[in-house]
């Protein structure tokens, strides 16, 4: 069985939707069962009692958090409705240093619906941009992230995208919107 480091950014808070801050463990041995892979859980709330994880050093745990991710073979971002903003930062930090990156978010949920309105037009299977963009797989489950990671890791040729998702949608935006976008033309 192949082992692959994982780390799967979401809620810390034991007052998120998981109820308790260590939901990573049962999380990581769940998706094993479903891909067939092993892993070992890069979990950015443990440490060793000989390790003292300072909150309130943020160079450690911003630090810390960038070579986990940096570390691992893949990383996971769990898109509950309560998501904080280390999980959105991780998300790019996984671009940065380009690793496979799966969103899991709910369909109903606030990332991905069915149908979404805003400023009064109607979208059909929205799931937000700064998701689906630096994404490289938007699933509504374990079972899509278990599929996702036996497709990718099973082809010798595989390739995550990478921080250049930036500049390619302000190229994209540049070349095709720009010159109409009153707004910002004009500045």
């Amino acid at each position: 069985m192949k082992k692959l480091k994982v780390y799967i950014a979401g809620k810390v808070s034991p007052n998120s939707v998981f109820g308790r801050h260590d939901w990573r463990d049962e999380f990581s041995s769940k998706l094993a069962k479903l891909s067939g892979f092993e892993f070992i859980n890069l979990d950015p709330t443990k440490s060793h009692d000989d390790f003292n994880l300072d909150e309130n050093n943020d160079n450690l745990i911003f630090g810390r958090d960038c070579f986990m991710i940096k570390s691992a073979d893949l990383v996971i971002v769990n898109l509950t409705d309560d998501i904080s903003v280390g999980g959105s930062q991780e998300m790019l930090i996984a671009k940065y240093y380009r690793k496979p990156l799966i969103g899991i978010a709910p369909k109903g949920g606030k990332f991905y619906k069915e149908e979404k309105e805003i400023l009064g037009k109607i979208y059909n299977n929205w799931i937000h941009p700064f998701v689906k963009i630096p994404c490289d797989a938007v699933v509504e489950d374990m079972n899509g992230a278990a599929d996702f990671i036996k497709n990718f890791f099973s082809k010798p040729d595989n390739s995550a995208k990478g921080i250049e998702v930036l500049d390619e949608a302000l190229r994209y935006y540049e070349d095709n919107h720009h010159e109409d976008d009153q707004f910002l033309h004009n500045l």
